[in-house]
């Protein structure tokens, strides 16, 4: 089912190219954001979140270049109007965020194929499979589909959304914020070009 008001948002990317060593200096937390990871209800229920069974620090070690894609999703005033409960809100933010990031996904996936051996990684979990196989001890059904979260590697989503992107996370109280950020990233070995507009 569509919820109502699907229509009514606007979009805008913005993006910024940073090199690894300096968004690893500056934005990575992992300790931190580990606590954040082990205190989520999904945490090992997921193929795309911690714990992995690989060096994260060997997998970041590969790439000199950072190209972070932000996605400020703004609600219109119908959609405000339809979910302004915590409860409703809160199930119409999942819905857009779920199918906004699964076409991120989609950009992410071509943007490797524009440039071999880089690497994406999505704003949240994984949602690909209405319910990961790793919660039935199964491995992942799309391993060339799927991609870690940003959060995941232990980076500190909102302070790079806030820094590199202008774009503060707000979040909901009783109903709907104006809007909601989703942050990606492509990792790279060289300068890409055209990723940045």
């Amino acid at each position: 089912m569509i919820p109502v008001g699907h229509d009514d948002y606007a979009v805008e990317l913005k993006t910024c190219e940073i090199a690894m060593k300096d968004l690893t200096a500056s934005y990575r937390f992992a300790d931190r954001v580990m606590s954040y990871c082990a205190a989520c209800p999904i945490f090992g229920k997921n193929w795309s979140c911690p714990p992995f069974g690989f060096d994260v620090d060997e997998l970041l070690g590969r790439f000199d270049f950072a190209y972070i894609l932000g996605v400020k999703m703004i609600h219109g005033e119908k959609t405000r109007a339809a979910y302004n409960t915590s409860k409703s809100a809160l199930k119409y933010s999942v819905w857009l965020m779920d199918n906004v990031n699964l076409k991120l996904l989609d950009i992410l996936h071509d943007l490797e194929r524009k440039y071999p051996g880089s690497r994406g990684a999505s704003g949240g979990s994984c949602k690909i499979c209405k319910t990961c196989a790793r919660i039935d001890s199964l491995p992942c059904r799309f391993p060339g589909k799927m991609r870690n979260s940003i959060e995941s590697l232990g980076f500190d989503v909102s302070m790079i959304s806030k820094d590199l992107l202008g774009l503060e996370l707000v979040w909901m109280k009783d109903g709907l914020p104006p809007y909601q950020v989703l942050v990606n990233a492509l990792f790279t070995s060289g300068r890409c070009g055209g990723i940045i507009r």
